[in-house]
């Protein structure tokens, strides 16, 4: 007989660093997406393109026209790219296809109605929102890895300056004028080498982000807040941070005042002051001895605005290369999961906008449409979290439900006493999930735990029967198809002895 008064354990944060015995966390969250009190249905990636680029996703950006248009542009290592509905359409400068090396990747910023891109390897070039081609940017700029906005300036960093390369040099445009780049105290255009008292001088410059106020310059163990302060100094350059920078280019994630960024020894946030952990303590280790440091250029971030949810594609050490996975952080609730599924970048996207008619071009029949009608890329100008698949297409997170496992942490079920756990309940809520449950068991923290075999809940009473005896016990659950809160699990135990 199942013990009248069960012990819920619930999917708390997922706390992998932490030990088994008390986590007060979960120990697994893999393929959803966390909440508040519970975690969600991460679906998987879509298709929503039915072109492709012609080889490996190397960036991509959203943007709007002023009648409010919505545009996408992205680029692989010889093109550069804009989407209309379903398809990608070559924009590359007329000049001849571009040549990226293999660790080397496009960045975008938005500049007025248009849009620059810069890849060390290449020429600066831009283009009007819906223009035909890009081209060279005028005024004779570097060549940089990295672009931004301060305030009424265009900035790059990490530069080619005819052949030279500078890598820890920061230049910018004479003010409101991006064609404009000789140092002039009339335009302001001028430049600053930036040399940190941190290791290597702080690195390489890894990233700007702009800001209307201020900029933040990361280096590999350093990072600057670069401040407008008018002729004839123009911006200062001030350290806020000392041995903390970014190994990971892409990683760095900017969300109002807040930038989210990968350290050398795990996840960062700040606001323009001394960077603080995030994940210190909770997913550091985990996600550290799982990374493909040599490949630390693939890692990329995005943000989902409407799920308030960074996520970070990544290599693990068991990829190619290529990401075949990623953590996932709610910025709000302050709560991490991770998740499993190949790609080769993500960036914040906007619906391209169908009609009935395009749509045929996707799929020729309504009811064979694998993404809702609902989805937020047939709406032209909707925020989305987009990617692209190993085939180079853009997608959208619209497929079927990632099949997903939530492990709770270990507890002793009866405090002080073994225990024979013969049933457990999942706190699931919806219709459309089907469920698993596999039962672990030790009797001392110093040695292996048991398994059981996966069993499935009864239909009538939602529980899952087992006769699981020992001190310490944890449940996992295996799902297929969507649902809409998993909560965590009732226990039904009964005492077999104290020790």
């Amino acid at each position: 007989m199942l013990q009248s008064d069960p012990v819920q354990v619930p999917f708390a944060e997922w706390l992998p660093d932490l030990p088994d015995y008390k986590n007060t966390g979960a120990t697994v969250a893999r393929n959803v997406i966390p909440d508040a009190r519970s975690y969600l249905s991460l679906k998987a990636l879509s298709a929503v393109t039915t072109t492709a680029l012609s080889a490996r996703a190397r960036g991509g950006v959203a943007c709007f026209d002023s009648a409010r248009v919505a545009y996408n542009y992205a680029g692989d290592a010889t093109k550069l790219y804009t989407q209309a509905a379903q398809i990608w359409t070559d924009v590359t400068n007329l000049g001849g296809n571009y040549s990226l090396a293999t660790a080397e990747n496009w960045e975008f910023i938005i500049w007025g109605q248009k849009v620059i891109a810069v890849a060390i390897d290449e020429a600066p070039q831009i283009i009007t929102m819906g223009g035909a081609n890009f081209a060279d940017l005028g005024g004779s700029p570097p060549k940089a890895r990295h672009i931004g906005i301060v305030g009424q300036f265009v900035v790059m960093a990490n530069l080619d300056e005819s052949g030279t390369l500078t890598p820890n040099k920061v230049r910018w445009s004479g003010i409101n004028n991006e064609a404009t780049w000789a140092a002039s105290a009339s335009t302001q255009a001028d430049s600053q080498s930036l040399y940190a008292p941190a290791d290597y001088g702080g690195g390489w410059i890894m990233k700007v982000i702009g800001g209307s106020e201020y900029g933040l310059v990361f280096q590999e163990y350093a990072i600057w807040r670069m401040t407008y302060v008018g002729s004839p100094t123009v911006f200062s350059f001030d350290v806020i941070s000392n041995g903390i920078g970014t190994p990971a280019k892409n990683s760095v994630v900017s969300v109002g005042e807040k930038v989210f960024f990968l350290g050398q020894d795990g996840f960062y946030v700040t606001t323009g002051g001394l960077p603080v952990s995030i994940s210190h303590d909770r997913i550091s280790r985990t996600f550290l001895a799982d990374v493909d440091t040599a490949n630390y250029n693939r890692v990329v971030g995005a943000v989902d605005p409407k799920s308030h949810i960074i996520v970070w594609i990544y290599p693990s050490t068991d990829s190619d290369g290529t990401p075949d996975k990623a953590i996932i952080y709610d910025y709000i609730n302050n709560k991490f999961s991770d998740a499993v599924f190949d790609s080769q970048w993500i960036y914040s996207g906007l619906g391209a906008g169908y009609t009935l008619e395009t749509l045929d071009n996707i799929n020729s029949s309504i009811d064979a449409h694998t993404t809702s009608l609902d989805a937020e890329e047939y709406k032209g100008g909707s925020l989305i979290l987009a990617a692209f698949d190993t085939s180079h297409q853009k997608a959208t997170f619209t497929g079927t439900a990632l099949a997903a496992t939530i492990e709770t942490a270990e507890t002793e079920i009866l405090p002080g006493k073994r225990s024979l756990v013969d049933g457990v309940r999942p706190i699931i809520e919806g219709d459309g999930v089907t469920i698993t449950i596999t039962i672990s068991t030790r009797n001392k923290t110093n040695e292996m735990v048991t398994a059981s075999s996966a069993i499935s809940p009864e239909s009538g009473t939602n529980i899952s029967h087992f006769r699981s005896e020992g001190r310490y016990h944890r449940a996992k659950v295996s799902t297929t198809g969507s649902f809409d809160h998993a909560v965590g699990c009732e226990f039904y135990a009964r005492p077999t002895g104290r020790r």
